[in-house]
């Protein structure tokens, strides 16, 4: 059995070029990116098992989404600005 969904395509016209570049694509906001275990530990210069460890000791400000764990970027970025 085939189910059919109703999918619509949008097309966008490309205005006249005034010389100007194209504004960048809509994506995550900075202050709303979530960052995964092996980003902040790359991002932290940590081992991933000290992340995983740092999260679940409340050490790390962190969010479960299903079985995994994801972090506020700028959360992070505060934690490691000078007071």
């Amino acid at each position: 059995m085939s189910l059919a969904l109703g999918t619509q395509t949008q097309t966008q016209t490309q205005p006249a070029s005034s010389g100007q570049p194209a504004p960048a694509a809509p994506g995550p906001r900075p202050e709303t990116r979530l960052l995964t275990v092996a980003e902040v530990a790359d991002f932290l210069r940590l081992n991933k098992s000290t992340v995983y460890r740092m999260a679940k000791q409340g050490r790390l400000p962190a969010t479960r989404v299903g079985r995994q764990w994801r972090f506020r970027k700028s959360v992070l970025d505060g934690l490691l600005e000078p007071n």
